[in-house]
Formats: C-alpha cells, sequence, structure tokens
C-alpha cells in the first residue's frame, strides 16, 4: 500500500456552528386567499432588503412542506421556481415561471391531512430532489442570488373553491462562505 505526505486541515471547532450554516428558513402562511395565484415564499436577491436578508449562493440541503390547517375543496399545491424582474413587488407584479413544480410535486402534499411532507415521497422525484441526489452544482439545487431575474420560491394553490386551510414551506439551506 503507498504512503502519502499529510497536510492536516481539519478543525478543531467541528462541532460548533460557527458560521450558523445550514440554517432553516420558513415562510409565511398560504392561505385560501393565494387560490389560483402565485403565493411568493422565498426570494433571493444579492441585496439586502426588508424581505431577505441578501445571499451568497448556496444549496437547498432539505425542504419540509408543512400543513398547518386542512384544505378544503379539491385543493392541490405545487411549489416551483420562478424569477421576479426585480425584488421589488407590488400588486400588479407577475413572476416568470421556471418549472411549477419544480420542488414539491401535488402529489407530495396531502393537502386534506395535517403534517410534514418531503419532497418525492410518492411516485415521481421532482426536479430539485433529483439533482441533490446526484450532487448537481446546478438550479434548482444550487441558487445563485441576482439582484434582477431574481430567483424565488413559491406555491400554488389551485381546486375548486377553497376557504379553509394553511401552509407553509421550511428551507434548509447552506450558503457558501
Amino acid at each position: 500500500m503507498a504512503t502519502a505526505a499529510i497536510t492536516d486541515l481539519r478543525r478543531t471547532d467541528i462541532r460548533r456552528n460557527t458560521l450558523a450554516n445550514p440554517f432553516w428558513i420558513t415562510s409565511g402562511l398560504i392561505t385560501p386567499s393565494d387560490d389560483d395565484k402565485a403565493a411568493l415564499l422565498f426570494s433571493f436577491p444579492i441585496t439586502a432588503n426588508a424581505y431577505a436578508p441578501a445571499y451568497k449562493p448556496f444549496w437547498i440541503e432539505q425542504m419540509i412542506f408543512e400543513v398547518v390547517a386542512v384544505f378544503d375543496g379539491t385543493s392541490s399545491i405545487n411549489v416551483g421556481l420562478c424569477t421576479l424582474a426585480d425584488n421589488t413587488i407590488t400588486t400588479a407584479d407577475t413572476g416568470t415561471v421556471v418549472d411549477e413544480d419544480e420542488y414539491f410535486l401535488s402529489d407530495d402534499i396531502t393537502e386534506a391531512t395535517i403534517g410534514y411532507y418531503t419532497p418525492g415521497g410518492i411516485g415521481t422525484d421532482p426536479n430539485w430532489l433529483t439533482l441533490k441526489i446526484l450532487g448537481a452544482g446546478v438550479t434548482p439545487y444550487y441558487l445563485t442570488p441576482a439582484d434582477t431575474t431574481v430567483p424565488a420560491i413559491y406555491a400554488s394553490l389551485t381546486g375548486g373553491t377553497i376557504t379553509v386551510g394553511s401552509a407553509r414551506l421550511h428551507m434548509c439551506i447552506n450558503e457558501v462562505p
């Protein structure tokens, strides 16, 4: 067996979260008022503002979708990727859909049952999970923030008349130092 000279780069602080990384972020509540709209959950500009502390490029390590209160009707929720012209949102703004079910397919979430859901729980894996499994450093697993064409994560709630229910998305992200 061959030998090699060793340079010791191990960190003595490995058990401490020195860089506060990775960290979890949680969206606001998705409610019936978001029916047939793109509910903007997170946006990732470079410049800090009230809705984002500013980001370096990062990996999305895990996503958990939480149904807080049961939805009625024939509700269906997808979680996808869109872009915004910039990070300033007005009531007339729209997002450009990149993929409506990039992170969660509607089959992954049981809207009529309170609980926590992970992507790819049932059936086909969404693009994000497939790329995470492969370790591919590309969108949607690896996101690069921008101040124009801002990457954003949204939920689409559809399905008849929805009068009750609420949900939110939790994401564990790992900023590149």
